[in-house]
């Protein structure tokens, strides 16, 4: 590698600051040029309040990228450095507004100053040396040294001195202060305290302190007094734009959902609390950093007085000029290139200024850095340091290094990881107290690997692993789900080694707090990693209850995992070369088991395949023969989410048919692909509408196991792949694999049903009627049907099968169809017939009609047939016509071939079937669709109705499903849709919104609704094929007839 692509190896571009980011230092890559008013502003503010006690506040806003955050880091600085405590407030669901407040507040106690001064400290310090303390206390109450009960009597004592009134009433909040600094065991009566929790009333009123619990709001009015006696603050509340989001979102999606009503509760109690909080603080600056919409939203809570006590700030916006960007560029180069000794051409190398002119009014700040950050990436990717010449333009497209080097550089990284994991310790990270200083950086590396191994948009993730002395988590990944409104997603992480009852219990609390875990908010996850039993006693067990009540999960880490953590770690830290093609390739982070929840919840934002790892997928002991086959009586279609059970649903009752309903990215196809497969696996054939051109990869295996395959993916899919064909149809293309279906279907099965024959003929006259001219509702087209109805009644009575037969018919009826009137309706029907068999190649009668037992018998050796139908050969009504007749003429060949003993002779699915089957105004297919699903499950048929758009479907189809799968919806009017569904099983459907991808609330016959998790199709499963594409599938296969 030579020199310059060695320098753009080193350079890491963070886009995207997170509360870690905030308490380093900013100075080196602040610029001065960006929002110059608003820092100017926020400086005249911060010396007010070094001034004087009455507070101020400011509201800070813009879009996403847009620097934020950077502000908020910026201010820490400054406050700091005039000798004042900076405190960043998250607020999180399920927790008050002065709860997270105040949990955020003791989190920030623990954070250092640029001087490497922890403010705890520094407050303990200060109030210490104004009170006039003597040594041995002054060493006490700052943690240097041991503390007893006098020392803590002589600090409050002090306090007094220096202000009386917050003496005497911020006295139990001092006395915990001090214990949490101290080196010991009694930290945890401290933590206990600013925790709220109020069960260790005995040890605290050893210590002076009141038994019971004090208000969260009042412990936070302490904490801003006692911090106020030595100095200036800023409170700097960020992320409000999630909660208010969600609340919107929640009110609109699912208003009685707990979700949507703890973030709308949060929501307002975020604009009470704001207010309240600006007129208790002293001292205080109150930043609030967060979109122009949500500050509407805070505004519209709020009374109208204490609003205007809040300074808005010019909105921070794009990049103003060309120097500002450059500025910007540089300052995040010149750390990494002056550590190498690399001397750039430019000192924006390779971003060049052409590239950095387009950047002012157009660019954030986020948005340039990520733009660089993909073009360096492509830097490496190529092996060619190119420059950057223009932030609209193409990445480089340089070809590759030579194959052969490429693979023996992974070769060489398999054998360092390898060496790696055999020389980790596997103990040492949860001995306590080891864990906290081990394990924040093991799991980092894990994360930052799982991350890239996925190969998504690095720059919609962020990880976190500092969360100050206290450590509340370990580690916590984010996905921003949406970037309008940061919307986002977190996995968090906190290994608990402590056997203190008292230690468990503030570590699991704390924890919660910190990640926002409630069972109200499915976008909070949190995994506890410990693997010894948790101390014994009633209020563990209580606390331990509550956490997994709210969602929490309690995993043991084994061997295998920390080794492998600890050699990606090492990897990471060395910037090896080529890690990246190698992560993507061998996938090692995607087979540490504690991270199978964070990859369950992935599939519903990246799209790609994902599924257990490690728990709950492993063979059992005695192993799994490669040749074993699934049990043919049944097909399990995935595993609640409760419990881990299997949930299946028998061959036979697929003919009841099923509903698949779930938005874009609801994990719907991977659920139709699914069953087919299955089916497959079992022996049974499938007809597959693929109107969206993604189901025509069933007959495509994975190029690359994909994250999440395991052992029992790999032997059903070499099964699948042995013994089911695909083969996919074109119907109106000719240049695929054209099929058509004459207009008539075969009566002879069906003549002597009373019940059938009329349904067949009604669902056929429907079909016919726009070929003949039949329109809209007048008396004329009733006189037409009424034609048309009995004409075809005869003809099928009297053994005709052909359209041009029919034809004929009508234009010499015979008596008994028309009288004198009506008779020139029969002739103008049947010369617009012959006029559409002659327009129309799919109407018309050419070669011979195409026999459902091609779409359903396999080939010699081979146990299941897959037709997969593109509809890229037809547009607007011609599709519902030839479903139609598709669907006439099954119902012929399946009374004509019953099934006999088997359980299920196959499958339709009708993916996006509200096109088919509609609510509203009737198609050519309604008809026939609602009569197939009535009928054709006594002949052995079963139906898929899948569809994003529940609304759509026709009730009287849908409303015939027995086996239900409702994943998550997003519109009010399709909620409503499937909570109607679910009131006939008397059951409530909540959070339909917040549902993963994959994840569905499933039902069948005689069954409630279980929340389920559906593993990863054995198909390959991407995003939908072009023309081309679908007629190369097309031509494979069977020889076309």
């Amino acid at each position: 590698m030579n020199g310059e692509l060695a320098a753009l190896e080193a350079l890491y571009i963070s886009t995207a600051l997170t509360q870690e980011e905030i308490w380093t230092p900013v100075t080196s890559y602040h610029v001065d040029g960006l929002h110059p008013e608003v820092f100017r502003r926020l400086g005249r503010a911060m010396g007010a309040v070094e001034r004087a006690h009455s507070p101020v506040a400011a509201v800070v806003r813009g879009e996403t990228g847009s620097g934020k955050t950077h502000l908020l880091g910026w201010t820490r600085h400054e406050i700091q450095e005039r000798g004042g405590s900076f405190f960043y407030i998250k607020l999180v669901t399920g927790r008050s507004f002065w709860e997270s407040a105040t949990d955020s507040l003791v989190d920030s106690l623990y954070r250092e100053d640029e001087g490497g001064q922890e403010q705890l400290t520094r407050l303990l310090d200060e109030l210490s040396r104004r009170a006039r303390l003597d040594t041995d206390t002054r060493t006490a109450v700052t943690g240097r040294g041991e503390v007893t009960r006098d020392h803590v009597d002589a600090f409050v004592r002090g306090i007094r001195t220096i202000d009386r009134q917050v003496g005497n009433e911020a006295a139990d909040t001092a006395r915990a202060l001090a214990l949490l600094a101290s080196a010991d065991d009694l930290v945890e009566i401290g933590r206990a305290y600013f925790a709220l929790n109020d069960d260790d009333g005995d040890k605290r009123a050893a210590w002076g302190m009141s038994p019971g619990g004090r208000p969260a709001q009042l412990v936070l009015r302490d904490l801003t007094r006692l911090f106020a006696l030595v100095g200036p603050l800023v409170f700097a509340f960020d992320q409000l734009d999630t909660l208010v989001s969600a609340a919107e979102t929640s009110s609109l999606t699912s208003p009685a959902s707990g979700e949507g009503r703890a973030a709308k509760r949060l929501s307002g109690e975020i604009a009470t609390g704001l207010m309240e909080l600006r007129e208790e603080a002293r001292r205080t600056l109150l930043v609030v950093a967060c979109h122009e919409d949500t500050w509407e939203q805070i505004s519209r809570e709020a009374v109208r007085s204490a609003l205007d006590r809040f300074e808005v700030l010019p909105t921070l916006g794009a990049i103003p000029d060309e120097a500002t960007a450059a500025a910007i560029v540089s300052s995040r180069f010149r750390p990494y290139y002056e550590s190498l000794g690399f001397t750039p051409r430019s000192p924006t190398w390779p971003v060049t200024p052409e590239a950095l002119a387009e950047a002012p009014h157009r660019y954030t700040a986020r948005r340039l850095l990520i733009r660089v950050r993909k073009h360096i990436e492509a830097c490496l990717q190529t092996g060619t340091a190119a420059e950057l010449t223009s932030l609209a333009g193409a990445e480089p497209t340089v070809a590759a290094p030579p194959a052969p080097a490429r693979a023996v550089n992974l070769s060489t990284l398999t054998e360092t990881f390898d060496k790696l994991r055999a020389e980790a310790d596997d103990l040492g990270p949860l001995e306590h107290p080891a864990e906290d200083e081990l394990m924040p950086a093991l799991l980092g590396a894990g994360l930052r690997s799982l991350v890239r191994e996925l190969g998504a948009d690095e720059t919609r993730f962020s990880i976190e692993t500092d969360f100050g002395r206290k450590a509340a988590l370990h580690a916590r990944l984010r996905y921003v789900v949406d970037e309008a409104s940061e919307n986002e997603f977190h996995w968090s992480f906190r290994a608990i080694a402590a056997n203190n009852a008292i230690a468990a219990q503030n570590r699991i609390r704390n924890a919660a707090v910190e990640a926002g875990l409630t069972a109200e908010l499915a976008s909070r996850r949190l995994i506890l990693l410990r693997n010894t039993p948790y101390p014994s006693g009633p209020r563990t067990k209580d606390i331990k209850d509550d956490f997994e009540a709210r969602g929490g999960v309690s995993l043991p880490i084994g061997s295998a995992d920390l080794r492998t953590l600890a050699a990606l770690r090492a990897m990471l830290d060395d910037r090896t070369s080529g890690l990246d093609e190698w992560l993507r390739q061998e996938h090692p982070a995607s087979r540490i088991e504690v991270f199978a929840p964070v990859l369950r919840d992935l599939r519903q934002h990246l799209g790609i395949a994902t599924t257990e790892v490690g728990a709950g997928v492993a063979v059992d002991a005695a192993g799994t023969p490669e040749d074993a086959e699934p049990a043919r009586t049944e097909i399990v279609v995935g595993t609640t989410v409760r419990g881990g059970r299997s949930f299946a649903v028998p061959m036979e009752r697929l003919r009841m048919h099923t509903a698949v309903v779930g938005a874009a990215g609801s994990g719907k196809t991977v659920l139709i692909k699914r069953l087919v497969e299955q089916c497959a696996l079992r022996g049974v054939s499938a007809i597959v509408l693929d109107p969206n051109d993604d189901l025509a990869r069933l007959g495509d295996p994975w190029s690359r196991p994909p994250t999440g395959w395991t052992d029992d993916h790999e032997r059903e899919a070499r099964r699948y792949f042995a013994d089911a064909e695909v083969v996919v149809w074109t119907p109106g293309l000719n240049r695929g694999r054209p099929i058509s279906f004459y207009p008539l279907p075969d009566f002879g099965p069906v003549l002597d049903d009373e019940d059938d024959f009329p349904r067949l003929v009604r669902s056929t006259v429907t079909s016919l009627a726009p070929h003949a001219g039949v329109r809209g509702s007048s008396a004329r087209a009733t006189q037409q049907l009424g034609i048309l109805k009995r004409a075809l009644e005869r003809y099928a009575r009297d053994g005709g099968k052909t359209l041009a037969g029919f034809v004929e018919l009508l234009a010499e009826p015979p008596s008994g169809i028309v009288n004198s009137r009506t008779s020139r309706f029969a002739v103008q029907m049947a010369d617009t017939l012959e006029a559409s068999m002659e327009t129309d190649p799919l109407f018309g009668e050419s070669g011979a009609p195409a026999d459902p037992g091609m779409l359903l018998i396999p080939s010699p050796g081979k146990a299941a047939r897959i037709s997969v139908i593109s509809f890229i050969g037809l547009s607007g009504d011609e599709r519902a016509q030839f479903v139609s007749r598709l669907q006439a003429t099954l119902f012929s060949w399946f009374r004509a071939h019953p099934v006999g003993d088997r359980a299920l002779g196959g499958l339709l699915v009708m993916d996006e079937a509200q096109n088919f089957v509609p609510s509203g105004a009737p198609n050519p297919s309604t008809d026939s669709t609602v009569d197939l699903i009535r009928q054709i499950r006594k002949y052995g048929l079963g139906i898929v109705l899948a569809s994003q758009l529940p609304r759509g479907i026709h009730n009287q189809a849908l409303g015939n499903t027995v086996n239900q799968f409702i994943g998550r919806l997003t519109q009010p009017a399709h909620i409503e849709a499937v909570r109607t569904m679910a009131q006939a099983r008397n059951a409530v459907l909540d959070n339909l919104a917040g549902l993963r991808a994959g994840m569905f609330n499933a039902a069948s016959e005689g069954t409630g609704f279980s929340k389920i998790e559906v593993p990863i199709c054995l198909s390959h499963h991407d995003v939908p094929l072009t023309e081309n594409e679908i007629v190369e599938r097309a031509r494979r296969g069977p020889e076309r007839s």
